[in-house]
């Protein structure tokens, strides 16, 4: 039966929970209140009576010609000592026959109404009782106590639906919220926003969180979206390739010399696919990365030694290359993905230069600054945003049979620029040239 009772209380609406939990504590509390206003004001008049009474009485005792039949809303009698009344009138709902009790306050209920009594020996055969009933005040207060009891009921109703009502219209924002999540889990919709109209409270700056996450559920969503799409159509050529080929050199290949040539395209096609898969493996990884251990590093000598690498390369493509390296200098970074960035901006910067290629060095400002400049054919200005997209290329670079790429280069230099806390920025004018410049923290010059 409990676990019943549970089980349905933990199926209803919060609204009906907090109601529920609402009522219950009004109604302890209404009770409570009606208790105690009833037991003070009983003792408050009580005892005011009963200090009255047995005031009178004591100072008809102290002087007894004083005696009077009624004075001050009590009533006095006389008793001989057998306990026959000789002096007072008939007080009416009250029992004169009432046995004597010398010092004794007591109490006696009719159906006319409750009294207080208080009897006292005047002589040793004389007796003195004084009588007072329930007092008005008594009387209204709790005609009055009864028209509350009454009215509780009403009253409870009132509180307990207005309460409902203003407890609804406050979680109403949170029902739409919910309900807003349930259709984009239902629709698989992540434009879907949460629309409150202006606001600050608790529930309001929740909505906005939950926009936020959603926005960034979008733009993940529509990144790996695209991103599956790119890598599809990136290897959708390479695969079709290596099939014809395979398929002409079975059907068709005569001799060994024409199987070779079919063989060297889907060797050259499987490089390719080869060397997509390893960056998109590479970008992957460092993506997954929200930090890194950064050591202190020399990255003039790094350059120096990448430079040194590229020189015949650079030679054989006739591409001019000045450099200006500022000797040790000093940064916080990894030195594997320093080297990484340098390599794909200066192979991007061979890709699109017209036969020269700038590269700086230096410090400034407590800065280390590193340009890689090529006076090729430049970035048109609606292209400059898009160049750290993954798989964005720009269709025209120099040497295009030999600089085929994917796109993925400058994605990976910009991650790698974020993990070292640094910046980096592109100053391009078509036909004239590109300049990447990156910014990192210098640490000091030896």
């Amino acid at each position: 039966m409990i676990n019943k009772i549970k089980r349905n209380f933990n199926n209803m609406s919060i609204t009906m929970k907090i109601t529920l939990w609402y009522t219950s504590f009004v109604i302890i509390l209404i009770s409570a209140m009606l208790l105690m206003s009833f037991f003070i004001t009983d003792k408050i008049t009580g005892d005011t009576n009963k200090r009255e009474l047995i005031k009178a009485v004591n100072e008809i005792i102290s002087d007894p010609d004083e005696f009077e039949e009624f004075d001050d809303g009590i009533f006095f009698l006389k008793y001989d000592d057998t306990g026959e009344i000789t002096a007072g009138n008939f007080i009416h709902g009250f029992d004169e026959r009432l046995p004597l009790k010398e010092s004794s306050l007591s109490s006696y209920n009719s159906k006319n109404g409750k009294f207080y009594y208080y009897d006292m020996k005047i002589y040793e055969d004389e007796w003195i009782r004084g009588v007072i009933p329930v007092s008005k005040i008594t009387q209204e207060t709790s005609l009055l106590s009864l028209i509350i009891l009454i009215l509780t009921p009403l009253l409870l109703i009132i509180i307990i639906y207005g309460g409902y009502k203003i407890i609804k219209s406050f979680l109403k924002p949170i029902e739409k919220i919910s309900d807003t999540a349930l259709e984009i889990q239902k629709s698989g919709n992540f434009s879907k926003r949460i629309e409150l109209g202006e606001g600050k409270d608790e529930v309001h700056k929740m909505a906005e969180t939950f926009n936020s996450m959603l926005n960034s559920l979008e733009n993940f969503y529509l990144h790996e979206k695209k991103f599956s799409s790119d890598v599809s159509h990136e290897l959708r050529t390479p695969v079709s390739v290596i099939l014809t080929e395979s398929q002409y050199s079975l059907q068709f290949a005569d001799n060994m010399e024409e199987a070779r040539e079919s063989f060297e395209v889907i060797e050259r096609q499987s490089k390719r696919m080869s060397e997509l898969i390893n960056q998109i493996m590479e970008l992957s990884k460092i993506e997954r990365k929200d930090k890194i251990i950064l050591e202190k590093i020399n990255i003039s000598n790094i350059i120096e030694k990448i430079m040194e690498d590229y020189k015949n390369l650079l030679i054989e493509r006739s591409i001019k290359i000045n450099t200006y390296i500022q000797p040790n200098l000093f940064i916080y970074g990894e030195k594997v993905m320093i080297e990484r960035l340098f390599d794909n901006l200066l192979n991007n910067a061979m890709k699109f230069t017209e036969n020269k290629i700038n590269i700086n060095l230096y410090a400034e400002e407590k800065k280390c600054i590193l340009e890689v400049i090529d006076n090729g054919i430049g970035i048109p200005e609606k292209e400059k945003d898009a160049i750290w997209n993954r798989f964005y290329q720009i269709n025209i670079s120099r040497n295009k049979e030999i600089n085929q790429g994917f796109g993925l280069g400058l994605s990976l230099v910009s991650k790698i620029v974020e993990l070292h806390n640094a910046s980096i920025k592109v100053d391009s004018e078509e036909n004239k040239g590109t300049k990447f410049t990156i910014i990192f923290s210098l640490l000091n010059q030896g």
